[in-house]
């Protein structure tokens, strides 16, 4: 016989041997990096049962016995890539075989899994495999914090929790100081009037008193259901103490549909900013509140009650978000009835520039929407639209009452500028976003602008200078169309290397402020009695700054409209001691102007001009 002859049946025989020994083992999960190792290292036997090939076709000696079994025919004529054939078909089969063991499409269960997956021709049956596991998340997309899991993610589960404390110190001219109601100028809506004083009240917006308070108490749930079915339901608890709650995130949504995306029902985030509480949220802050342009331009409507729906598309660089809603009361309930109000909001998104796993990126938006006045007042029947901002620091507990109202003690829940309730059918809103990120370094800018049409007057508060509460003082003239803009820019510098997270899926920022990649260090010092010295880690630091511009004044003469203008300047120090422990440090200036349009010295502005400041500190944990 000669050496080829040999050396087949010995290669055969070795990978024969190789398959039964991998055969007789129990199949157990891999995961897609174990079959490519394992891949590999069957790759390298073939090469070195072909080694063994060549040395022995190369050599002459003859085997001491022949085997047992006659040669097939034809193997006489059997070549090294014959050979090479026959072994790499048969391991190749072995390999599938173990693949479809696993289970679907590669992806190893984790743990020992209870029973084999369930095939069919489909592939594997979602809901065959329900063992659940049950971790902490220490980072990553998903979030920190406890998730218990299906093998195949079926089924998930997140119980987390935030909660927010603020303690707030204050300074401002003493004219603001003085109560709403308080200006002796102009009687609004009397006979001599050059102009509409249309301001929430006259005068100013009472005294700001230091305190402090829990701004979010936010227990929730979240995760999947039967793979396609999402759910999250936060409850917003900070105002259980009047018997009041509110919601959050309430919703339920479907997934994979194709070309929609995602449809989300319930109380959603809307489709409009890119501020961290608008779209995102609330924990991801870089500042305590956000800026007096998404409170007044865009209505302060990060919530709203309604259809979500949303995709990504060309490898998730493109976004869309659009939503059919009924707007929300101030105690975010989610409750509202109202014949004809509602609203729909969409926006789109773009990253023209992805780089380094999203350490350097560009994200360009616009959004644009429509909206129904609403009725909102006990006091009058009429719908209205109201545009307002109060300082960019709370002093106040904001939902504090079932209607919005602040119950309590020495709190001030007044707004710096205000249109007062404008009698509207509708307005439209527009928006134009966008964020630059460079490692550490981000800006960030928003500029929108609000058209407000068809108003025929606006609607009295009451008080000293009005007519009596839900007085309608209706314009000279005939209706008119209001355009108010505003808008901010923000800066942004992590000291110790970190990056802002970014969700690409929906196009905003991540809900993990470093989307799970940070902080590098956490924040600890202890005493190492051995060398005599403390050890300790620095965690993450950020400087950031924040400018915003917003613009109630909009028309002339006795049809002006003159809300107020605010210009505010923010600056921040936030400590990020791990990615559950933030500290936040900031300062707030806030001026507020007006337009000086009255043509005799003794009719006054309807807004009184002046500053309030305040200092701001928060502790926050989220998991």
């Amino acid at each position: 016989m000669d050496g080829r002859k040999v050396a087949f049946w010995i290669v055969l025989g070795l990978a024969l041997g190789y398959s039964g020994a991998a055969r007789s083992q129990e199949p157990e999960p891999i995961s897609q990096d174990d079959t490519k190792a394992r891949l590999e290292q069957q790759d390298r036997k073939i090469q070195e049962l072909m080694e063994t090939v060549k040395m022995l076709q190369s050599s002459q000696a003859r085997p001491a016995a022949a085997p047992a079994a006659a040669l097939p025919t034809g193997t006489s004529s059997l070549t090294e890539t014959d050979v090479q054939k026959i072994v790499g078909d048969y391991l190749k089969t072995v390999e599938e075989k173990k693949s479809q063991e696993v289970g679907y499409q590669g992806q190893a269960a984790v743990g020992p899994p209870p029973v084999p997956a369930t095939q069919t021709e489909e592939g594997y049956r979602v809901g065959s495999l329900m063992g659940m596991t049950i971790k902490w998340e220490s980072a990553g997309a998903n979030g920190y914090g406890l998730w218990a899991k299906t093998p195949n993610g079926d089924f998930t589960m997140h119980p987390g929790f935030w909660m927010q404390w603020d303690n707030v110190f204050w300074t401002q001219t003493p004219i603001m100081r003085q109560a709403q109601g308080g200006n002796a100028g102009l009687t609004q809506g009397a006979k001599n009037a050059t102009k509409l004083m249309s301001g929430d009240r006259l005068g100013g917006i009472g005294d700001m008193e230091d305190g402090t308070f829990f701004r979010r108490i936010r227990p929730f749930v979240e995760g999947t259901l039967w793979d396609t079915v999402e759910y999250r339901l936060i409850l917003a608890l900070e105002n259980d103490q009047f018997s009041t709650s509110g919601l959050d995130e309430f919703w339920v949504g479907v997934n994979n549909i194709p070309l929609i995306g995602t449809i989300r029902m319930g109380h959603v985030k809307n489709a409009i900013g890119l501020e961290a509480d608008m779209t995102a949220s609330s924990r991801t802050m870089t500042f305590l509140e956000r800026s007096s342009y998404s409170e007044a331009i865009e209505l302060n409507q990060n919530f709203v009650t309604g259809l979500w729906f949303g995709n990504a598309f060309l490898d998730q660089r493109t976004s869309y978000q659009f939503v059919v809603f009924r707007p929300d009361q101030g105690a975010s309930s989610g409750t509202f009835f109202g014949d004809g109000q509602w609203g729909y909001q969409g926006r789109v998104t773009a990253l023209p520039i992805w780089d380094a796993d999203g350490r350097c990126f560009l994200h360009l938006g616009a959004s644009g929407g429509w909206r129904t006045g609403t009725n909102n007042l006990a006091t009058s029947s009429l719908k209205t639209i109201q545009l307002r901002a109060r300082p960019e620091q709370r002093d106040d507990d904001p939902a504090g009452g079932p209607s919005g109202s602040q119950l309590v003690p020495d709190a001030n829940d007044s707004r710096m500028i205000d249109t007062g309730a404008l009698v509207a059918d509708h307005c439209w809103l527009t928006g134009l976003e966008a964020l630059w990120v460079l490692g550490p370094f981000s800006v960030q800018a928003e500029y929108g602008w609000n058209f407000v049409e068809n108003v025929q007057g606006v609607i009295s508060p009451g008080g000293k200078g009005f007519p009596a509460a839900g007085s309608l003082i209706t314009f000279k003239g005939a209706p008119q169309n209001y355009v108010f803009n505003g808008g901010y820019v923000q800066l942004s510098y992590i000291l110790t290397g970190e990056s802002r997270g970014y969700d690409k899926k929906i196009g905003t920022l991540s809900r993990d402020y470093f989307g799970g990649k940070g902080p590098f260090t956490n924040a600890w010092i202890t005493w190492d009695d051995d060398r005599h010295i403390f050890n300790w880690g620095w965690g993450a630091w950020e400087l950031a700054a924040r400018a915003s511009y917003v613009d109630l004044n909009d028309g002339t003469g006795t049809q002006r409209v003159e809300g107020g203008i605010l210009h505010g300047f923010t600056g921040g120090l936030n400590w990020y001691l791990n990615n559950a422990v933030k500290l936040q440090f900031e300062y707030v200036y806030d001026q507020r102007s007006d337009v000086p349009t009255a043509p005799k010295p003794t009719l006054t502005n309807s807004t009184i001009p002046g500053f309030v400041g305040g200092l701001g500190m928060r502790m926050q944990i989220s998991f």
